[in-house]
């Protein structure tokens, strides 16, 4: 799988580093000496650094994260579900009844948040053991059978199907893992309108292409 998004990232990411080059030969062949070469290298230079940013994010977040995100709008997201397609938009109450009516059929899921999905048990299979929402707080808890916890603070566009569970937005975020040595590992992700500020417990600290704020906020893939 890994030689896959290798190879399927360094093509993605080699399609702006060609066009840049073919703009960089032809403002070479267009301009007078020296700018050619200076205009040229430059662009070249910035097409590199381009096709590295894809690459390394396309590794990081996985291929498909990276080409179906939509990092500028929430709008897409925001259409209603297609009578029949088998798709539910929920309310975090729908969600909690509809689970204890026995309607999710999730099965064993991993866990996506923000775009972030490997390491601190993300990428492992999951079982939902129960879901709460505390209107409250409209906080809603979804709480699996290895004692993993998701706590979703304001979630709202809720969306599932057999496949897949997504909130596709939120205001703060808390996945607590289990821990031999202490209570829990925590990790928080909260959404400040401009960015995703990430706090632990823990030494981790996410990489600039770990986490994007046009992603879901929470993705649990069945």
């Amino acid at each position: 799988m890994k030689i896959f998004r290798t190879i399927i990232a360094f093509f993605q990411a080699l399609l702006p580093l060609l066009g840049f080059g073919v703009i960089s030969a032809v403002i070479y062949s267009d301009l007078p000496t020296p700018y050619n070469i200076l205009v040229s290298i430059t662009l070249f230079i910035l097409g590199i650094y381009v096709s590295l940013s894809i690459f390394n994010m396309m590794m990081r977040r996985g291929v498909i994260s990276v080409m179906s995100a939509d990092n500028a709008t929430f709008d897409l997201d925001e259409l209603e579900p297609t009578e029949g397609d088998g798709v539910l938009k929920l309310t975090p109450e729908e969600l909690r009844n509809n689970f204890l009516e026995n309607k999710i059929e999730l099965g064993e899921c991993t866990v996506s948040i923000y775009g972030d999905w490997e390491g601190r048990q993300l990428n492992i299979k999951h079982k939902l053991n129960s879901v709460e929402f505390n209107s409250e707080k409209n906080t809603l808890t979804l709480s699996f059978s290895d004692n993993c916890l998701l706590k979703i603070r304001n979630p709202r566009l809720i969306f599932y199907t057999s496949s897949y569970l997504k909130i596709i937005k939120a205001t703060e975020i808390l996945w607590q893992i289990p821990d031999d040595l202490r209570s829990h590992y925590q990790f928080s992700y909260l959404n400040t309108g401009k960015k995703i500020k990430t706090k632990t417990n823990t030494d981790w600290k996410p990489h600039d292409y770990d986490i994007g704020i046009g992603m879901n906020a929470i993705y649990l893939q069945g």
